[in-house]
């Protein structure tokens, strides 16, 4: 039997549309080309769902696990601090089990994007992209 995953992808919100947009895009990514994941978002504050209406939105999905994957490039307050307690994620283990359809499911979370050759080569993308309008 394979393991249905689910991922929470994590903003931070904003007043402004942008923030939502990215992580709403970036989850409809990873959505599209790994068709057997189950992926929400959530968002820290002045977004929603917020991060627990996105784990609620995994209800009757039949995940066996989910990964809260903060959309930030690098470790900071939210990432280390905020986040974790909203989630009531242990810092030291960095997981913790939610109750989803009455079972016990764990949640566990991941590091931010990070230094990360893919990153690199949207960096080296945007600056050739910022070069062709010049």
């Amino acid at each position: 039997m394979n393991e249905k995953i689910g991922i929470l992808a994590l903003g931070h919100g904003s007043r402004h549309p942008h923030n939502k947009e990215v992580v709403n895009g970036v989850a409809e990514l990873i959505a599209k080309k790994y068709q057997d994941t189950v992926v929400h978002i959530g968002f820290m504050n002045m977004n929603t769902p917020t991060m627990k209406e996105g784990l609620e939105a995994f209800k009757g999905s039949g995940v066996s696990k989910i990964v809260a994957v903060p959309i930030f490039l690098a470790h900071g307050v939210h990432t280390m601090e905020d986040i974790p307690m909203i989630l009531g994620i242990s810092r030291d283990s960095r997981k913790t089990t939610i109750k989803l359809d009455g079972r016990d499911v764990p949640l566990i979370y991941s590091e931010p994007l990070g230094v990360d050759e893919l990153v690199a080569e949207v960096a080296f993308k945007r600056a050739k992209e910022a070069l062709a309008s010049d």
